[in-house]
């Protein structure tokens, strides 16, 4: 059963200007702090400070390769921007469409196919947003992660870091908790062998005064060690034998090897996933165009982001200041028809959730009209901007590139400041002056 979706959104939470640079800031910093912690793991076990087996240490290389990569890329990005990178204005009515189907199969017979057809109610009333041109609109749902520019998939990387160092320390963290029980045999082991030492009472022998007797004791000593029953002697061999133990010899024997600190490796694999997980947070927050593709799991998500800067902002105060409470009947009306014309039917097997022709109907007249209405204020603000386009009875492309997408920014900023101290100077004048009598 395959799982791909397409969806177009700005994710779980609105996120500012400010506080997604902000995540960036973050992000880097993280990142840079794991980078240091797990070049100390590697270091320490080249100094045999700690052991790692076989498998960890080519697992920490690829990590630290694909951070470094990560990392390069976004310094690549933020001193050589793509200017040619192309979008699409575009404009969100009172209600946003989604389509979903979902099919059933079992043995590769299908049992259930279900088309679902929902009109989700837009809070902002309109929502106007670039997004970002694809190289191919015929590209089907499994095939849209591949279309995502190479950033896209940095979530999707530091996903996968924090799963494979998750892994990494359970594993190191099992393997310590066995050397800690070895280590506790031992001990036992070693004082059991202690107390029978102890308890053998050495025979009799008459009082000596002075160096016979500091002589006689030295031979009294090497008679015992010397003795094939002593305890002593066995301890190696007592030590080796872990039958005793509640697993057996050869759990222990990749354990006995740990180094010479080996509370050392789990602790900083502990702090370089605690890093890993904050990077997972901070890096979604920043995350616009994302997604991912599991081909062998037949698993894949896109999410193609709404881009909005001060000049969306103001081509949609615009068109509300001009046309705000027609707008806003509009989509109480279609909001009604909705919840009033949703049916089921049945098509060839194929079971459909949708409004009926009528209310599908007027919904696109919105869409129609909203774009009308921001053609008319797009027009006018790039004729303002770029004196090349004010030539008669030719209309502005919606596909602009990110260098004309920053100057329309920048527009909009001093057209809005100068908006805001207008509206400043007019709420002072209409205050009239007090004055007070006694």
């Amino acid at each position: 059963m395959a799982y791909f979706k397409t969806s177009i959104g700005r994710g779980c939470c609105k996120v500012s200007k400010k506080q997604k640079k902000i995540s960036k800031l973050a992000s880097f910093c993280l990142v840079l702090t794991e980078i240091l912690v797990l070049v100390a793991v590697l270091i320490l076990n080249g100094n045999y400070v700690v052991n790692i087996s076989a498998p960890i240490p080519a697992i920490i290389i690829i990590i630290l390769s694909i951070h470094v990569l990560m990392q390069l890329w976004e310094l690549k990005v933020f001193l050589k921007p793509d200017s040619g990178e192309k979008f699409s204005l575009t404009v969100q009515g009172s209600h946003e469409r989604k389509k979903s189907r979902h099919q059933r199969t079992m043995f590769g017979v299908t049992y259930s196919d279900e088309v679902r057809v929902d009109y989700d109610r837009n809070s902002e009333g309109i929502l106007v947003y670039f997004r970002k041109v694809t190289t191919s609109s015929d590209t089907g749902p499994g095939c849209q992660p591949f279309l995502l520019p190479f950033r896209g998939w940095f979530t999707f990387f530091h996903v996968l870091i924090a799963l494979t160092l998750m892994i990494c320390t359970i594993s190191i963290y099992i393997n310590y908790d066995d050397y800690k029980r070895l280590q506790d045999y031992k001990q036992e082991l070693a004082a059991k062998s202690y107390s029978e030492a102890t308890q053998t009472a050495p025979p009799e022998k008459p009082e000596l005064d002075g160096e016979d007797n500091l002589y006689a004791v030295y031979g009294e000593l090497l008679d015992a060690f010397s003795n094939d029953d002593n305890p002593w002697n066995n301890f190696g061999e007592d030590i080796s034998d872990a039958s005793s133990l509640d697993v057996d010899r050869e759990a222990f024997e990749p354990v006995s090897e740990l180094g010479t600190h080996p509370l050392v490796l789990p602790i900083l694999l502990f702090v370089s996933l605690i890093l890993q997980l904050t990077a997972v947070v901070s890096s979604y927050y920043q995350a616009e165009d994302c997604g991912f593709c599991l081909p062998l799991f037949c698993i894949g998500y896109t999410r193609w982001f709404k881009h909005t800067n001060a000049y969306t902002d103001m081509i949609q105060q615009n068109i509300q200041a001009k046309h705000g409470q027609r707008l806003q009947l509009e989509g109480e009306q279609l909001e009604l028809a909705i919840r009033r014309n949703t049916q089921k039917t049945q098509v060839d097997g194929v079971s459909y959730h949708d409004v009926g022709p009528q209310t599908a109907k007027r919904y696109e007249d919105q869409i129609v009209l909203l774009h009308l209405l921001l053609a008319q204020e797009h027009d006018q603000a790039c004729k303002e901007v770029f004196p090349e386009h004010s030539i008669q009875n030719k209309g502005v492309s919606f596909i602009l590139t990110a260098e004309e997408i920053e100057t329309l920014n920048i527009h909009a900023e001093q057209a809005m400041e100068t908006a805001d101290v207008n509206n400043d100077d007019t709420a002072t004048e209409l205050v009239p002056n007090s004055t007070v009598t006694v």
